[in-house]
């Protein structure tokens, strides 16, 4: 279960950013954007709108509330990183809240959007073009979270992270209606 990260310039510039200064590694496509709240590994699903219908009780209570990403970090160090991502510096509290719902019991989650993946080293030139990237930052992207999605994970060891949106679940409160089941590329 994820917040889908909206398709903006500021969302794509990150991305193009996160591709001069590492080339080597796999940039996630756009549409592909968002924040991870629960993962479910893998799964048989042969319709969305059951499992989304699942989710609906834990999340009742919790209406749509404001995100700010921001900053620029990656896991497990910059030193040599895995994954490349952009921090929450609003509504961490939300978003940590929500994952403890979808997840009662399992480890808190750290809100981030991953913007590439790493395969193996990075140039040393890379290295610093990242750091440096780090240190200025990237700019804020500012959105409303108002409905909680099924993003579906097709890796390729060789070309960019793909995710698709399998359904989507409004938070109460939100203008969206319905389960939306149809997949988006």
């Amino acid at each position: 279960m994820a917040a889908a990260v909206p398709l903006t310039d500021g969302s794509r510039s990150w991305l193009q950013e996160v591709a001069a200064a590492s080339p080597e590694s796999r940039v996630v496509r756009p549409e592909g954007l968002h924040l991870t709240l629960r993962y479910l590994g893998p799964t048989e699903l042969e319709d969305p709108a059951t499992l989304l219908s699942q989710f609906r009780g834990p999340v009742a209570g919790v209406g749509p509330f404001s995100v700010r990403l921001e900053g620029l970090g990656a896991f497990p160090s910059l030193g040599r990183p895995r994954a490349i991502w952009v921090g929450v510096t609003r509504g961490r509290a939300d978003l940590v809240r929500l994952g403890r719902l979808l997840a009662p019991g399992e480890p808190e989650i750290t809100p981030h959007c991953t913007l590439a993946r790493v395969g193996g080293r990075l140039a040393p030139a890379s290295h610093d073009r990242l750091r440096k990237l780090t240190e200025c930052g990237l700019a804020p992207l500012d959105f409303r979270c108002g409905e909680l999605g099924i993003f579906e994970s097709l890796t390729d060891p060789s070309g960019p992270a793909r995710y698709r949106l399998l359904g989507a679940l409004p938070l109460p409160g939100s203008a969206s209606e319905g389960l939306s089941p149809e997949g988006v590329q």
